[in-house]
């Protein structure tokens, strides 16, 4: 997540990877400087978070490999699931996917991470739905053998860089005079969007007119352009307990992975706003 300082790893420095690029993701500290604007998305963190398995990628976005200990291991239909004492995958939830990669031990064949969630049978643990030898991993928990956890890095860093486009875009729409309030944040590859309930203050935009929408869609792909050049810092905090991420001044409540600055983003297109039942739907693209 954010550019005010990456969290130093307690393990020895070989068993964290970062992509070359200045640390990202920030401390989870409390943060004095508040934003201007607080945004409370519909899947947006709304209070302080519970966790049993230590969420390693909270810290830093760029940490893609450490090592963990292995806690338990059970079968669930066709998948190895595996909890650990910590982790740097991030589960899927609030608008963003699931990580992948892989969990290796030392005398042990690897397992391919598939999926990984909030466990709902066991508050606070998050749970790895792996591929690979149940009989030998379910032995070696028992012994509670270190393990070592590997992120795909490529989809870790598209993830972030989708669901920060996403906040930014927050800080766009409201930069334009529209006073839309965020409600679902949708931050897959597959058609990102974020969706807005249409406010009767601020700016106003006739759904009907294509010709308007259309100069919409132009000055926002400009705004987020000009957002992106500027290569501002995000910050990551604890306010009141909640993780909170902010943009220029625009903040939410999050627990997703986010970019460093504005500027590793990359090109982002607005593509479409499709109004309905009260809501404004922004489509957009990373490149």
């Amino acid at each position: 997540a954010a550019a005010a300082g990456s969290v130093s790893s307690t393990k020895p420095a070989a068993a964290a990877a970062t992509n070359g690029a200045a640390p990202a993701a920030a401390a989870a500290t409390a943060g004095s400087g508040t934003a201007s604007r607080h945004m409370q998305p519909a899947n947006a963190l709304s209070g302080p978070s519970v966790h049993k398995t230590k969420p390693l990628y909270l810290e830093n976005t760029y940490l893609f490999e450490h090592s963990a200990r292995l806690l338990d291991v059970w079968e669930e239909g066709d998948k190895v699931c595996v909890e650990l004492d910590q982790t740097i995958f991030h589960p899927q939830g609030g608008g963003q996917p699931s990580d992948a990669g892989t969990i290796d031990a030392e005398g042990l064949p690897s397992l391919e991470v598939t999926f990984v969630q909030a466990d709902k049978a066991k508050p606070g643990v998050i749970r790895h739905e792996c591929k690979g030898d149940l009989a030998a991993w379910r032995a070696a928990a028992a012994s509670q053998k270190e393990v070592v956890c590997k992120v795909d890095g490529d989809k870790r860093r598209l993830f972030a860089r989708i669901h920060s486009a996403g906040h930014l875009l927050d800080v766009a729409v409201y930069a334009l005079g529209y006073r839309w309030r965020p409600g679902k944040g949708y931050h897959f590859p597959d058609g990102p969007y974020v969706e807005y309930a249409i406010s009767d203050d601020g700016r106003q935009l006739d759904n009907k007119d294509a010709k308007a929408k259309q100069a919409a869609i132009d000055e926002l792909n400009a705004k987020m352009k000009e957002l992106i050049s500027k290569q501002v810092g995000v910050r990551v905090e604890l306010i009141d307990g909640v993780r909170t991420v902010t943009f220029e001044e625009t903040s939410c409540g999050c627990g997703g992975t986010h970019v460093a600055h504005t500027g590793e983003i990359g090109e982002v297109t607005v593509k479409k706003l499709q109004a309905k039942s009260g809501n404004m739907r922004v489509s957009y693209s990373v490149a």
